[in-house]
């Protein structure tokens, strides 16, 4: 199972499972916002990072 989270300069989300959860919580670090049209908008030296999990 692929988990995302954004990093930041100064930050680091949590991992999520999946990657429109990821978006919704960038806000919190300062990674990025949704704009109107409901497209995720990273901030400027914002890094997107995956991993993978075992499946249980």
């Amino acid at each position: 199972m692929t988990q995302y989270r954004f990093v930041t300069r100064n930050r680091a989300g949590k991992w999520y499972a999946t990657l429109a959860e990821a978006q919704q919580q960038a806000n919190r670090i300062g990674a990025g916002f949704t704009d109107a049209l409901g497209r995720f908008i990273a901030y400027r030296g914002t890094i997107l990072e995956m991993r993978e999990t075992p499946a249980t």
